[in-house]
């Protein structure tokens, strides 16, 4: 009876021990000094830009167009890209709170009465962009009007040795405006001062009556329902009034508050843009792989070269947008010579791709997609927003992937279903750009798909996926109008949907778990250079460090396909890949929170093909009674031997638990189906086999262990498993 009682209290310990370590308090990161904006979710506004004047942060909603919190001191910036721990993920103020302006749009037409309304009839507002000159940040956004064009509103922000200054200018209008400059609660300390060359541009401060409700952002409501605060209190408001003009105006908002002492970080390093150093590839480390050569760039650990999409300007240069939100262009990638890192920016909220195009970088944030503009002579940078057509709740999982451009050029994202709620628009779902920036769905059904690309001469578009609840493995899926892909996914699906279904569109490719556990970036195989395989796939894994290369046809009009085992031993977590202008392949890593089975926590690798055709099968395709495997290089006779191919299949379940064992014919877990290969008969060039397999089931995946197969030098196959994700089975 003791020694029972010893265990009970032993594990009473333990469970009280790692209740402790669960709420170990979680670091915030803080950007460095010179950072000139951030973008991050705050408890006032997921789509915030934070932005950095002296000791004052001034956080600026893009949706409502106000500044929500500003405040002296720093933001605290948590999540898995900054603080290494996926909890937290609700960025911070840190200090001494100077003002909040209310959840409403700071334009009105009518003088505002002492009852503070929320609303601004006949009036709504659209962000524009973010631009950096120098030092300074200037907001763009338009204000439209019922019947009347768009007004064009710019504010620039500029420190001051007691506080900030904010520059606005307004194009014309034959209206008269009133603009909401700061909500300062009665009796505080600050100075507010208006400054303009036009004597009819007057500031106005009113005491009013606020009573309204505000949203509370935290990490429950970012999967359940966003908490409101109600306010009810006395605030002085400061108006600005501008009467009606036929050219545009420019006033200024200075705004100035007592000496608040904030200790410098000693040592702390200042954010350096522009050229910050260069650097070289090298041999990876270790073995080679026998057909391909694999180069490492070398990184300093501050750059955090995190990489979260690639793409080529016409000029070779690299761009890179990275996981904590910086974009790198890097040039001399291809030439062999010194390779040169330049920081374009940084302060993006979580980018997981960058396409180029025109000149122009579009990079996928969380909240919005973004073209980025810039003047490699001046080092200004301008972000437009493209499109903002989706729920974001700031969730750490909230991720939208792409973008990509389809067969018209029309931008495609994908957006992360995993962790998310049912209100949030669009989210576990494939999405393409509009007419004035709205999305338009196109499939649901996503849970984590960290790829998206195109293949073939239509460029039809595919999405990896990865391993999950409703996600049996990870998978390969070609996204087509009105699928549903399995994982369930917000509005505009039905919320009588949002607690899953019976049925969805299997994938063209399921990757074994044994094979790869976290599939990611995808590129296409569009020439001769990279070996044997043009016309195929090379897709990603982040968890185990490798890539995998896939061969799709078409069987009855849909895309399936088989995935061969490629390359492995990557640096860090396979992420992103390229095709580079001079045939090689690109290999962006990372690993942060998530960990992978490689050594570093970033990387960027070249592989190049080295001559030596491997022999392998490069393909396998599914015929009515069997398949035909095709090699690299001719077989030796003895291929034609059934007994040199074990074959089998088995299937997954679709289940709302996370992930799926295998099963064979009779419903056994963990169990496949051994098949009975009845002939195997060799081409007359002996470059393929046809295999007459004996029970072959559609919607389960076959697996080929190859034995005793070898080319005329008698090398055997360079990979002698893979697996073919048999849909259907031809009909001739």
């Amino acid at each position: 009876m003791l020694t029972k009682l010893i265990y009970v209290l032993i594990g009473i310990f333990a469970v009280y021990s790692q209740a402790l370590g669960q709420a170990k308090k979680v670091t915030p990161a803080n950007d460095p000094p010179g950072q000139l904006f951030r973008h991050a979710p705050m408890p006032k506004a997921t789509r915030t830009v934070v932005i950095p004047l002296g000791d004052i942060q001034f956080a600026f909603d893009t949706e409502n167009l106000r500044p929500h919190t500003v405040w002296r001191g720093k933001l605290d910036l948590y999540g898995p890209q900054y603080a290494h721990a996926k909890r937290p993920f609700i960025s911070q103020p840190n200090g001494k709170l100077l003002f909040e302006n209310p959840p409403s749009l700071p334009w009105r037409l009518a003088k505002p009465e002492p009852k503070f309304d929320t609303t601004s009839p006949g009036i709504e507002g659209r962000f524009l962009s973010t631009s950096t000159e120098g030092n300074t940040v200037t907001l763009r956004y338009e204000l439209l009007q019922n019947d009347h064009p768009p007004l064009e509103v710019s504010i620039t922000l500029e420190a001051t040795a007691d506080g900030f200054t904010r520059t606005i200018n307004l194009s014309p209008c034959n209206r008269s405006l009133w603009f909401l400059a700061n909500r300062f609660a009665a009796g505080s300390d600050h100075d507010f001062r208006l400054n303009t060359e036009d004597q009819s541009i007057s500031s106005h401060m009113i005491l009013s009556q606020l009573d309204y409700t505000e949203l509370n952002i935290t990490e429950a409501g970012a999967e359940s329902t966003f908490d409101k605060s109600t306010i009810n209190t006395e605030a002085n408001l400061h108006w600005v009034h501008i009467p009606s003009h036929d050219k545009p105006v420019r006033f200024q908002v200075m705004n100035s508050f007592p000496a608040l002492n904030i200790p410098d970080v000693e040592n702390e390093k200042r954010l350096q843009l522009g050229n910050i150093g260069t650097t070289q590839f090298g041999p990876r480390p270790g073995k080679q792989p026998t057909h391909y050569f694999v180069e490492s760039l070398r990184l300093d650990k501050d750059w955090e070269l995190l990489v979260t999409g690639m793409d080529w300007l016409e000029d070779g240069r690299l761009a890179v947008c990275t996981w904590p939100g910086d974009v790198f262009l890097l040039s001399g990638v291809t030439s062999g010579d010194d390779v040169r890192v330049r920081r374009l920016l940084s302060g993006l909220n979580e980018p997981m791709g960058l396409l180029v195009r025109d000149g122009k970088l579009y990079v996928s944030q969380k909240p919005e997609l973004t073209e980025i503009r810039f003047d490699d002579e001046t080092g200004s940078v301008s972000l437009r927003r493209v499109s903002a057509d989706w729920g974001y709740s700031g969730h750490y999982n909230a991720f939208s992937y792409g973008p990509i451009a389809d067969r018209n050029n029309r931008f495609v994202l994908a957006n992360a279903g995993h962790s998310g709620r049912w209100d949030m628009k669009f989210m576990g779902w494939g999405i393409r750009q509009g007419v004035g920036g709205t999305m338009t769905g196109i499939g649901s059904g996503f849970r984590e798909p960290n790829g998206i690309g195109t293949f073939g001469q239509n460029r039809d578009i595919f999405v990896t996926d990865n391993q999950g609840h409703w996600t049996a493995v990870c998978e390969l899926n070609h996204l087509r109008p009105g699928q549903y892909f399995g994982r369930p996914s917000a509005t505009p699906d039905p919320q009588k949907l949002y607690k899953g279904r019976e049925i969805f569109t299997p994938p063209a490719v399921w990757f074994p778990y044994t094979l790869a556990k976290s599939v990611s970036g995808m590129a296409e195989i569009t020439n001769d250079k990279f070996g044997p395989f043009k016309g195929q796939l090379i897709v990603g894994d982040f968890q185990n460090a490798l890539l995998t290369r896939v061969f799709l046809e078409r069987v009855d009009g849909e895309y399936q396909g088989v995935v061969f085992p490629f390359l492995r031993g990557f640096r860090s977590g396979v992420n992103r890949l390229s095709f580079g202008p001079d045939g090689n392949l690109y290999v962006g890593g990372l690993q942060r929170t998530w960990a992978c089975i490689a050594p570093d926590p970033a990387s960027l690798e070249r592989v190049s093909f080295n001559g030596n055709t491997p022999f392998s099968v490069a393909k396998a395709e599914a015929k009515p009674d069997g398949f035909l495997l095709t090699f690299t290089k001719p077989a030796k006779p003895s291929a034609a031997n059934p007994d040199n191919f074990d074959v089998s299949q088995f299937r997954y379940a679709y289940q709302p638990g996370y992930g799926s064992p295998r099963y064979n014919f009779q419903g056994e877990k963990n169990s496949q189906t051994g098949l009975h290969v009845k002939s195997a008969t060799l081409s007359p060039d002996r470059k393929s086999v046809h295999l007459v397999v004996d029970g072959l089931k559609e919607e389960h995946v076959t697996e080929f262990k190859c034995f005793d197969i070898f080319d005329d030098e008698g090398n055997e196959l360079w990979h002698i498993l893979f697996h073919y994700t048999l849909n259907r089975i031809p009909r001739s």
